[in-house]
């Protein structure tokens, strides 16, 4: 695997660091991936050299604001996320292949999903850890004391991310009609509940896959992988 640091210019004018894990034996299939809220690209560094592995072209990205990733600047609505995943997703198809799937981890996965649904061209979607009625099930967490990580992000706090993102998820789910998704919940998940991931499930077109997997909600990604890539292997064999 070649791995090398880019820098992507996203339609906003903002500038974004994403790793190109490039594989020995690509298989044809780009892969753009997105992390948490109040995370980084390093998070899903094992999820993404895991892929590469199997022969995907796989970029990575740090959203903007997030202290602990390489871009820098300030996350000031939901759009700036689905600038910096449009940016990689450009990236890829120009530079490795046309067919790209849109995967992501809580926040990430809320991006990927409304990615996939403004981008036709996006052969599919994978979510990881996140789910449906957040801004109550984190008005509750909030409210007992459980910190969201706020001090992490330059920008917006998780629970004003989400109460812009929730209805542009409503409005993006229907657009996602008629190409693969793959739902992953995390069965310790303490951030983003089993019922909340089974009813995005629930509200997503066809076709659609569900699948839990033994996992916190920090190390999800991590634990998805051989879910995800057996789920990409049955629509992709070698």
């Amino acid at each position: 695997m070649k791995l090398a640091l880019l820098r992507l210019e996203t339609p906003g004018g903002a500038s974004v660091a994403a790793p190109d894990y490039e594989p020995r034996r690509p298989r044809g299939i780009g892969l753009v991936v997105g992390h948490g809220y109040s995370s980084s690209k390093h998070n899903l560094d094992g999820l993404c050299s895991f892929l590469a592995s199997h022969g995907f072209n796989v970029v990575s990205l740090d959203f903007p604001g997030h202290k602990l990733g390489a871009s820098g600047g300030r996350l000031s609505s939901a759009v700036d996320l689905t600038d910096a995943f449009d940016a990689a997703v450009r990236f890829v198809r120009e530079r490795h292949v046309p067919d790209v799937y849109a995967i992501g981890h809580s926040m990430g996965a809320a991006t990927a999903l409304r990615a996939g649904a403004s981008d036709r061209a996006i052969a599919g979607v994978v979510s990881i850890a996140t789910g449906w009625g957040r801004p109550s099930a984190l008005s509750a967490l909030s409210g007992i004391g459980v910190d969201l990580r706020s001090a992490y992000v330059d920008g917006l706090t998780l629970p004003e991310l989400v109460e812009q993102t929730e209805p542009l998820l409503e409005a993006a789910l229907p657009q996602l009609a008629g190409r693969p998704a793959l739902y992953v919940a995390a069965t310790r998940d303490m951030l983003v509940s089993l019922r909340s991931v089974e009813e995005l499930f629930e509200r997503a077109p066809e076709p659609k896959q569900f699948v839990k997997i033994e996992s916190d909600h920090t190390y999800a990604g991590e634990n998805a992988r051989a879910a995800i890539v057996a789920w990409l292997g049955e629509r992709h064999p070698r």
